[in-house]
């Protein structure tokens, strides 16, 4: 059953390598005008920011997976936070680029209720990752994809990132590198 699912996995990870490290602006869900790249809405403006109980944003799929630091890290552990999660791989070119991007935001807004997290769809696991963000300084928890997660997400590039509201919903997809910190630093600022 184990081979089986990391047979699947890894023809999810051959379709994203097909389709290429993506660097455009994605429509997640065509008939959600909501989560277009650089357009998505808030909520309720009456309510405190990052609050508003939206109920047309869709719920960020929960998950459970193994961090470098062999911990079990769950979505849930991050209720009442911003959190900004990005799919990558350690052969992915743009994820690299961004990855220091991610770093300084962090940097910036952790104490304000911020949280980074990193899911690399490496198959090798720590034996790639490990040394890949150490070389880049990362500052924020990643963990290791497990099969069905993209699926979950719907992934259909990478880089990917999910900016997910203090109610745990998705308010903006980023499909593809953005290349710039000012793109994410506007979508974060809109939820403070």
């Amino acid at each position: 059953m184990r081979s089986r699912l990391l047979s699947i996995f890894s023809l999810v990870l051959w379709v994203l390598v097909v389709m290429g490290c993506s660097d455009t602006d994605k429509i997640v869900d065509p008939d959600d005008e909501k989560m277009t790249n650089g357009n998505a809405v808030n909520g309720d403006d009456t309510m405190e920011p990052g609050l508003a109980v939206d109920e047309s944003f869709p719920l960020a799929p929960a998950f459970t997976l193994a961090s470098t630091e062999f911990e079990e890290v769950s979505l849930s552990d991050y209720e009442g936070k911003i959190v900004l999660l990005d799919f990558w791989a350690t052969w992915c070119k743009p994820c690299e680029e961004e990855i220091p991007i991610f770093v300084e935001l962090y940097d910036r807004y952790r104490a304000q209720g911020f949280e980074m997290l990193g899911i690399s769809l490496d198959e090798e696991g720590l034996e790639v990752v490990k040394p890949f963000i150490e070389r880049l300084g990362v500052n924020y928890t990643i963990l290791l994809a497990e099969p069905g997660i993209v699926e979950e997400y719907k992934l259909t590039a990478i880089p990917s990132a999910y900016l997910i509201n203090r109610v745990g919903r998705v308010v903006q997809v980023f499909d593809g590198a953005q290349g710039e910190k000012a793109i994410y630093e506007k979508a974060l600022q809109e939820l403070f």
